[in-house]
Order: C-alpha cells, then sequence, then structure tokens
C-alpha cells in the first residue's frame, strides 16, 4: 500500500467463512478489517465511523444489503460500498448503482479480481477526499481575497483620498493628479477581487440573481453619471442615447450596474483621448427581432429566438478595437485580446467573464462586434419585462 495510513475496510457479510477469508486477503495486502454479520451491526459500526470501503452482501436476512446502501446515503456517511450477492440480475446492479455503489462483485468471486476492485475503489476515493480539500482550500482563498485583501485597500482608498482633498495639509495640482492616480489603482484592484469572487460564486451556484423589473434606462442613465468625470479626465466624450422610457427588463439590479461598470471601465481604458464612448438603449420588436444577427459561437437561452421583444443595450467606443479572431474567447475567464496595446493595459480577463454569466443569469446574451484599430461595440440583448408594451424607440435595422 502506498499509504501511510491503512484503509479501514467493513466486510458485510453473513457467512461468516467467506467474511473470514476476505478478511484474511485484504489484511495480507495492508487493510485493516473488521466484520459485521448483519444490516443493523453494520449500521452502527459505521456511525462510528473510520471506514472508507464496505463490502456488503445483498442478500441477507433482516435489512438486506440494498436497504444498507440506502441507509448509508441518507445518513451522509463518507465511505465507499462495494456491492456483492451471488443471485445477481441486471437490474439489481442497476438499482445498486444508483443508490450510490460504486462496484458490484458476483458470487463466487476471484480473490485477485476483488483486491483489484477494492484498491481501485480506494484510490478514487483518496482522489475525491484530495479534490474535496483543493475545492475547500480554493473557498478558503476566495474568502480570504474578500476579507484579509480587499478591506485593507478600502483603507488604503479611504486614506489617500484624505490627502488628496487636503485634508492633512496642502497639495498641488500635480500632486493631486498622483493620488488620483494611486487611487484609480486601487479601485481597479478591487474591481479585480469582486470579478474573481462574483465569477467564483456563478461557477458554484452561489450567486444570488433576484430579477425584477427595472428600467434600462436609468440603469445606464446612473452609469453614464457616475463615469462621466473619468471619461473626461481622459479626453474622451462619453454620451448616453436614451430618452428615459424603454421598455422595462426583468435583472438583478446590482448585478446590472456592475455590467455596466466593467463595460464601460473597458472602455475607458481602451479608447485613446478625443475618442468617443456612446452607451445607447433602444427596444427591437417584430420583425426588426427576428433579423438581429448574433454570433453562432454564442448559444442562447432556449426559446429566445421565438421572442418577439427585446432591449438592445449597447457600449460603443472608438479605441483600438479588438482582433477577429479573439471575439469568441474575450468572454472566457483570464483571457485578453491579442491586441499588444490592451496586452499592456493589462487586467485580469475576468470582467467580460463576470458580464457573460450576469447576463445569461437574466436570460439574455451578450457579444461584441468589432474590427481591429475601428473600435468595439459590445452588445447586450435582453427580453422585455412580460406584460409591458412600452417600446418609445423602435430599430429595423439590419445590424440593430
Amino acid at each position: 500500500m502506498a499509504s501511510q495510513l491503512p484503509e479501514r475496510i467493513l466486510i458485510v457479510d453473513d457467512e461468516a467463512d467467506i467474511a473470514a477469508i476476505l478478511k484474511l486477503h485484504l489484511e495480507d495486502s495492508g487493510y485493516i478489517t473488521a466484520w459485521a454479520g448483519n444490516g443493523q451491526v453494520a449500521l452502527q459500526m459505521l456511525k462510528d465511523g473510520g471506514f472508507s470501503l464496505a463490502l456488503m452482501d445483498i442478500k441477507m436476512p433482516g435489512m438486506n444489503g440494498v436497504d444498507v446502501l440506502n441507509r448509508i446515503r441518507e445518513a451522509g456517511l463518507d465511505l465507499a460500498v462495494i456491492m456483492m450477492t451471488a443471485h445477481g440480475s441486471e437490474d439489481l446492479v442497476v438499482e445498486c448503482m444508483t443508490s450510490g455503489a460504486v462496484d458490484y462483485i458476483s458470487k463466487p468471486f476471484s480473490l485477485d479480481d476483488t483486491l483489484q476492485r477494492v484498491d481501485r475503489a480506494v484510490a478514487n476515493r483518496r482522489m475525491l477526499l484530495s479534490k474535496m480539500r483543493l475545492e475547500q482550500e480554493k473557498e478558503d482563498f476566495f474568502f480570504m481575497l474578500s476579507h484579509d485583501l480587499k478591506n485593507p485597500i478600502t483603507a488604503v482608498i479611504g486614506s489617500i483620498d484624505i490627502m488628496r482633498e487636503g485634508r492633512l495639509g496642502p497639495v498641488n495640482s500635480e500632486q493631486v493628479e498622483y493620488l488620483q492616480s494611486a487611487i484609480d489603482s486601487c479601485n481597479e484592484v478591487v474591481a479585480m477581487i469582486d470579478n474573481l469572487l462574483d465569477v467564483q460564486r456563478f461557477e458554484t451556484g452561489r450567486m444570488p440573481v433576484v430579477l425584477r423589473p427595472h428600467s434600462p434606462d436609468a440603469i445606464a442613465a446612473a452609469a453614464v453619471e457616475r463615469f462621466s468625470k473619468a471619461a473626461e479626465y481622459d479626453g474622451i466624450e462619453l454620451t448616453l442615447d436614451a430618452d428615459g422610457d424603454t421598455t422595462e427588463i426583468a435583472v438583478d439590479r446590482n448585478l446590472m450596474v456592475r455590467v455596466f461598470a466593467n463595460l464601460l471601465v473597458n472602455a475607458i481604458k481602451f479608447t485613446p483621448a478625443d475618442g468617443k464612448i456612446r452607451v445607447s438603449c433602444r427596444c427591437v420588436r417584430n420583425s426588426a427581432a427576428h433579423r438581429i444577427r448574433i454570433p453562432v459561437y454564442f448559444v442562447p437561452p432556449a426559446g429566445f429566438a421565438n421572442r418577439n421583444c427585446f432591449v438592445r443595450i449597447s457600449v460603443k467606443d472608438t479605441g483600438n478595437g479588438i482582433p477577429h479572431e479573439d471575439l469568441d474567447h474575450i468572454f472566457e475567464r483570464y483571457t485578453q485580446s491579442h491586441n499588444a496595446v490592451d496586452r499592456e493595459r493589462g487586467g485580469a480577463g475576468l470582467g467580460l467573464a463576470f458580464c457573460k454569466m450576469a447576463i445569461e443569469s437574466f436570460n439574455g446574451i451578450i457579444w461584441a462586434e468589432s474590427e481591429a484599430g475601428e473600435g468595439s461595440e459590445f452588445i447586450i440583448l435582453l427580453p422585455c419585462y412580460p406584460g409591458t408594451s412600452r417600446c418609445s424607440k423602435f430599430t429595423s435595422e439590419e445590424h440593430p
């Protein structure tokens, strides 16, 4: 055995001679074994813990092996189970495997074959436990990011901001610029941590998503107002094309605000001075909705193509653009464009992954259209909220 600590195996069989043979053979191979002559005794021994595997006979007086297996799973006991029987059938095998058995041995059995099956089951369980430990370490790491890194960075931002505002003494314009740059860099780190945590929550099914009807125009207007100073500071014209009366959409407002933030941060980062960024919200209905050409590498939700009303949200910039070959990968985790300027400006490659997961949780879709050197447009398509018919802006173009 490779392990320094021998694995414990419980043999559950009402035939003492068979159990004795199995005990001798397994102990010669380095395992520690125990014997239970019936299901009730087996359950009590297993509940006391410490066993990695149970070799379970199916045909036993009183409680049979399948009942014991079901009780093991109901109790949440952590061990592998191999079933044994001299009266097997395909239906019985299926029942045992469905109930959680990892293998099935027919009697009379070969001791060498049984040992191989036991070794395989124990090795698989070790691998599963190792994977679970790694997952727990991963969870602990994300918890550390949230509390041990993010909170101190937030405190640093507050301290720098106090200095920038001159509360600790006068600062000149050049010093203000450097302090603001430090604040922006800290905020970028906080945003990366938030994206990392939220991508993890989405992937593990732990992201709370509360869908309620909201005005896309109102959310877009708040986002544009929030980033207008940053755009102005970089010499970029940021505008909104919406009149405040577009059909409502069912979204989680906090997540949708984060989506806008990620898209606008990217747009500002990759748009040069004197460039332009335009955020727009438009309603697309009926025949125009069916003419929307979604890239083939994005799979819409079920029934998406049958809808007749969508809200199309767009963030369009005049930046460096994205090479065509990157468009189907940029929403993947830790993926960045091959554009040299994009690589220079850095980023963790998580913002767009978060946007994709958030929009998909709203039953929508997001994609990008771009040519290198000609700017980019990120397009979000969300179903109109049922029961609302307002659509003050219609689009009937081939490319809405």
